[in-house]
């Protein structure tokens, strides 16, 4: 899509700018990657989210669990990195992200020859975790997903966020539980960078603001956008 036309100034923002500020936003905001239920996480703090625990008959307390997400890595189209050949090449308009994600259910009431913290405190994600007997049983997935680029408002001003449409993960199998697995964190995943919204009315030059008409577009490495300058 062109953005020349009418518009009284064009804008883009590359993908190390945009990497640069969605690293900025989940560094100061870790807790929209870090979920855990009270086994994993005291109390909601900047690092982390506590959830309720799985409740399932029969197991006292519930099934305890928690999330931890990396920083996703950005590309905009057309793509610079390589993608698995589910998600290969990458369609126009569109962006892939990058990140690993880690799963762990607590198996406190299962023998363990070993530490029965399961050296938990070593994860700094989860620094409020109640001090207890717990026996965290971890694993980690590289995670590989495609988004879109949509205009949204943020506190009445406009915005634009990243919308995850598919996901491909790396490295599990039997394919019916990677079919399960790729369920459960596409709806994870796609809720945690949806909460990454970038106001544009930041975007502005003295008293001259940015009020986008066109766009996002992504394409050439960038997101671009053009509209019209107010007063």
């Amino acid at each position: 899509m062109s953005l020349t036309g009418t518009e009284d100034v064009f804008v883009a923002i590359h993908e190390d700018g945009l990497n640069d500020l969605l690293s900025r936003f989940f560094t100061t905001r870790p807790r929209h990657l870090n979920y855990g239920s009270p086994a994993f996480v005291a109390t909601t703090t900047s690092a982390s989210t506590q959830m309720a625990a799985i409740s399932f008959p029969g197991v006292p307390g519930g099934i305890h669990w928690a999330v931890s997400i990396e920083i996703p890595r950005v590309d905009v189209h057309p793509q610079s990195v390589g993608l698995p050949p589910e998600l290969d090449p990458l369609g126009p308009q569109r962006v892939s992200l990058m990140t690993k994600v880690r799963l762990c259910v607590d198996c406190g009431d299962r023998e363990h020859e070993e530490d029965p913290q399961g050296h938990w405190d070593d994860k700094p994600g989860y620094p409020d975790r109640p001090a207890g007997r717990i026996n965290p049983v971890c694993f980690d997935v590289d995670v590989y997903l495609i988004a879109r680029v949509e205009r949204t408002t943020l506190n009445g001003g406009p915005a634009v966020r990243l919308i995850v449409e598919r996901i491909e993960l790396v490295d599990v199998a039997p394919d019916p539980f990677e079919s399960v697995l790729e369920c459960l964190l596409l709806k994870i995943i796609r809720a945690a960078i949806a909460q990454a919204v970038l106001p544009l009315d930041a975007i502005s030059a003295g008293t001259f603001t940015l009020t986008p008409t066109v766009g996002p577009n992504a394409q050439d490495d960038q997101l671009e956008m053009a509209g019209s300058i107010t007063v």
